[in-house]
């Protein structure tokens, strides 16, 4: 029950946030694009559950900013803290490591800036697999591999420490679609983002001026 009027929560914001900038957006898309592109790095660790239990997901995106307003680009996710199930392999019981991946695409739109803060929601899909690994981290052999679907939206805020450095908080829902039986755990749940992100629209400029005089 919790978890659904969570995700109901988040994606009513989500929706509240893009249908209020709806009219803005169609008149500005175009000037948006019109802006120089700068790379965008961001490592972000999601404090989230699986079937319940604290779980930790790490993540790394990539890709371009088009002016302080939006950002593209390509994500990729995967489950840091360990898990375990128990399995039968050579008529033994032994605890194979639950394994969860996942790649996609996302988009950024920052809907609040004032300095130092500022606030933006993301969306990311992706596609992913799930397995056990009996070997733990090797993923020498895959058991019970899956197709995952994901889609996770949040909501965020940052602190940009001289202009240069963003420091951020967010809370979002990752929903997880996938047709494994075998596998126990439940990876749909709520989302605790920790996030830092290198501001490259600042950095670059002052890189290239000290390029030039040298």
């Amino acid at each position: 029950m919790l978890r659904s009027v969570m995700l109901i929560l988040v994606c009513a914001v989500f929706t509240i946030v893009v249908n209020g900038q709806s009219v803005n957006l169609s008149d500005s898309l175009q000037q948006v694009f019109r802006n120089k592109p700068f790379p965008v790095l961001k490592l972000d660790f999601r404090n989230s559950f699986v079937t319940g239990k604290s779980a930790q997901i790490g993540g790394v995106k990539a890709g371009v900013s088009f002016g302080p307003t939006m950002s593209l680009g390509l994500g990729y996710s995967w489950l840091h803290s360990d898990f375990f199930q128990e399995i039968e392999k050579d008529g033994n019981i032994n605890n194979a490591r639950v394994t969860f991946r996942f790649v996609g695409p996302f988009v950024e739109y920052s809907f609040f800036r004032k300095y130092p803060w500022e606030a933006m929601v993301t969306a990311q899909a992706g596609v992913g697999k799930i397995y056990l690994d009996p070997d733990g981290r090797s993923g020498n052999e895959r058991i019970f591999e899956k197709q995952a679907f994901i889609y996770e939206p949040t909501i965020g805020f940052e602190y940009k420490i001289a202009n240069l450095i963003g420091l951020g908080l967010g809370y979002g829902y990752r929903l997880v679609l996938h047709n494994s039986d075998e596998i126990e755990q439940q990876f749909t749940a709520p989302v605790f983002v920790l996030r830092t992100r290198i501001i490259f629209d600042k950095i670059w400029p002052v890189i290239n001026q000290k390029m030039a005089k040298d």
